[in-house]
């Protein structure tokens, strides 16, 4: 898959979160999503956590597991804020808080920022949105991770009302 993407948001900000990786539903639409190279990478590291799909090395979300109040990332350690994976993680968590997802309409795919994350409420986080958001547009609009969206468009969410500075995203033909 492509290289880790810069973060917006630093790991020791991260880390005292209490959103990040957690979910209100069993089947949250802005739940992690692994494309099949990433996947199978996960499953060479032997983590605890585990897929929605049962099929080894296909394209599938994470699945959820019961945390207090909801759900959380079954790659996620709830005691203490990390990531099973995290040198592994999948581009789906590496943007975040950019989400990509469908227009209300279903006719467009958009890209903006996940105001659930409590960082972006932070001046000097919220200060750097537009460049890393115009940064992950041009990634994401490149042709190879282009295509591979296109091949799997369920890495793209559901509408999302709370997310901000939304732009549509090109994502050229297949």
């Amino acid at each position: 898959m492509q290289p880790q993407l810069p973060q917006l948001i630093t790991s020791e900000i991260c880390l005292d979160c209490p959103v990040c990786c957690r979910f209100p539903e069993k089947q949250a639409s802005l739940s992690p999503f692994f494309f099949p190279e990433e996947r199978t990478l996960v499953e060479s590291i032997k983590s605890k956590g585990s897929f929605r799909e049962t099929a080894m090395g296909q394209a599938s979300k994470a699945q959820l597991v019961n945390c207090g109040h909801g759900y959380a990332c079954s790659f996620f350690n709830p005691e203490n804020h990390t990531c099973q994976i995290y040198e592994a993680r999948p581009l789906d968590c590496s943007m975040y808080p950019a989400v990509i997802m469908h227009s209300e309409d279903h006719q467009k795919v958009l890209i903006g920022a996940d105001t659930k994350c409590p960082a972006l409420r932070r001046s000097d986080v919220a200060a750097k949105l537009k460049n890393y958001l115009d940064s992950i547009q041009r990634y994401l609009e490149s042709t190879t991770l282009s295509s591979s969206i296109q091949k799997f468009p369920q890495f793209i969410s559901e509408f999302q009302e709370e997310v901000v500075e939304v732009r549509e995203l090109s994502l050229g033909k297949a």
